[in-house]
């Protein structure tokens, strides 16, 4: 069985992403925030106890700023496939807090690359971001297409 982790499993990408790689087979582990806990109801109907034999869907608490407690995790969960959906997407609060914004969006993308380095767990690695990041350039956007950003988001 394929063995995938999501960060960003509460986000409403991260838990259609969940959805189907349930439905696919996969055992799905979640990385979560502890101030997630109250907003897990999108994902709240594929949760199963943990205990029960047929559980495929695991979280784990912890954060993308906290890159040690990456390196342990996926060096426990090994799975086949890392998916990077986290980020501190408000983009109002990404001006009021650019320096958290940056750390988590940015540089939590990077601890995450850097903890399956370290971990030695071979993966495919999915990282998602938004087309926020090409500002007002026109349409299609491609690996080449410049970066315009209009907030720190």
């Amino acid at each position: 069985m394929k063995r995938a982790l999501i960060t960003g499993i509460t986000g409403q990408d991260g838990s259609y992403l969940a959805e189907l790689l349930l439905r696919k087979g996969y055992e799905v582990h979640g990385l979560i925030r502890r101030a997630s806990t109250f907003n897990t109801s999108r994902i709240d109907h594929l949760y199963v106890d943990p205990h029960d034999a047929g559980a495929r869907l695991f979280l784990h608490y912890g954060d993308l700023i906290d890159g040690t407690r990456l390196v342990t995790l996926l060096s426990t969960i090994e799975p086949d496939e890392v998916y990077n959906l986290a980020a501190q997407s408000h983009v109002r609060v990404s001006f009021d807090e650019p320096v958290h914004t940056g750390d988590t969006t940015g540089m939590g993308s990077m601890r995450l690359l850097e903890a399956v380095r370290l971990s030695k767990v071979h993966c495919r690695f999915y990282q998602a971001s938004s087309s926020e990041m090409f500002g007002a350039s026109p349409p299609p956007q491609n690996e080449q297409t410049p970066f315009y950003p209009r907030s720190p988001y």
